[in-house]
């Protein structure tokens, strides 16, 4: 009667409950807006967060725009992933919470987000789907207009009695959601954590030229984890050739505890101004596609973790060196094991993402998001390659 043309219905109590009386309450709501011409986000969810418009479910949330958008049909994921994510550097142009879908679903925020234009990533957590066969149709368009990553809730058979009493969805099968996904061009991933990762590599990444890897790390052991999560995610570490491990050799005061070969150990040269020769000359190489530095925060005898002087000073070496080059970098900053440490990590990787590099806090979460990154632009080329010249 008041002309309103949208409503976002926090309230639940609705279909998710399983019972007659919710589906039929669900099913009123969903005639009363019709009936009114206007349409419904919800029931059972957050809403909407659009920095742009200044339009907000939680009062922290940053007031500056980015180019991500996410849709989330579990309010609480939406509030925690918004806050996780802009602690790793992320904004967003828009976010929803869509709950139940009575009436605005899946499909359509796919539809809106595909094209439109203060979107260039969207990222998705949904349990099921109202229109299975418009959902494929929507993932595809979606995803063949901008880079799509979905993280699928309800995998298992508890997970998906779980989903029904959530959002009152069904599921759907996990084989046909892979295939669906990997059909489509999406990228999958299995936690809000991994959607991070691979966000901040599509925000801060430029896109290497192959799998070629140069590591540079201090600590034999960390070399030896670092190599073996690198190559079964499908990246290269050749061993140095003579000559450049040689330029290296004449880098460093001493030999003592060092490895030149890939990874590079720097033991206790690591804390001294050789990191910056010493990462200059592998970027320098044209035997690497990449680089991959390791800040560990745990591993400095005398301390608990690094003063914050010391690992900024490290970092400031790599970065310069990274900056007098035109190879891509990312930086593992891991071994949090103290609040100390925890505030170091975080000053550590703002530094790095004002630069243009994305930060990781595990070995393995850089891997997978690289891997999956230079997978996703691997098919991108190879779709490109297979059109029709016009």
């Amino acid at each position: 009667a008041k002309g309103v043309k949208a409503v976002q219905f926090f309230t639940s109590g609705f279909g998710e409950t399983g019972t007659e009386e919710g589906r039929k309450l669900e099913a009123e709501i969903c005639d009363l807006a019709r009936g009114g011409g206007l349409r419904l986000i919800g029931p059972n969810c957050m809403g909407v967060y659009s920095p742009k418009v200044g339009l907000s479910y939680a009062p922290d949330y940053p007031r500056e725009s980015g180019p991500v958008a996410f849709i989330c049909q579990s309010g609480g994921n939406a509030i925690y992933f918004v806050r996780y994510a802009v602690q790793r550097g992320i904004r967003f142009s828009k976010v929803v919470s869509f709950g139940n879908a009575a009436d605005i679903n899946e499909s359509e925020l796919l539809e809106y987000l595909a094209a439109d234009s203060e979107t260039e990533i969207i990222a998705a957590y949904i349990e099921g789907v109202k229109d299975g066969k418009r959902f494929s149709q929507a993932l595809k368009t979606a995803a063949a207009a901008k880079p799509v990553i979905i993280m699928k809730g309800g995998c298992t058979e508890a997970g998906a009695k779980a989903v029904a009493s959530h959002t009152g969805v069904l599921a759907g099968s996990a084989q046909i959601w892979d295939g669906l996904l990997r059909q489509s061009g999406v990228i999958s991933v299995s936690s809000l954590e991994e959607l991070a990762d691979i966000l901040v590599t599509f925000l801060y990444l430029p896109v290497p030229s192959g799998w070629r890897l140069g590591c540079i790390d201090v600590g034999g052991g960390a070399a030896v984890v670092a190599t073996d999560k690198y190559v079964s995610c499908g990246f290269v570490l050749q061993p140095l050739p003579p000559e450049v491990r040689q330029k290296l050799r004449q880098l460093v005061s001493t030999e003592a505890g060092i490895s030149l070969n890939n990874p590079v150990d720097l033991a206790a040269q690591f804390y001294t101004p050789a990191v910056y020769p010493v990462v200059k000359t592998l970027a320098d190489y044209n035997g690497v596609d990449m680089l991959i530095f390791h800040l560990p925060l745990g591993i400095m005898p005398p301390f608990a973790s690094f003063p914050e002087e010391y690992a900024s000073a490290i970092l400031d070496n790599a970065i310069r060196a990274q900056e007098e080059t035109s190879k891509p970098m990312a930086v593992v900053i891991d071994q949090i094991t103290t609040g100390a440490s925890l505030e170091t990590a975080i000053t550590c990787q703002q530094k790095c993402h004002q630069v243009g590099i994305p930060v990781y806090f595990a070995i393995d979460s850089a891997a997978k998001a690289i891997s999956r990154f230079l997978h996703y632009h691997e098919n991108r080329a190879r779709l490109a390659g297979c059109q029709p010249q016009s």
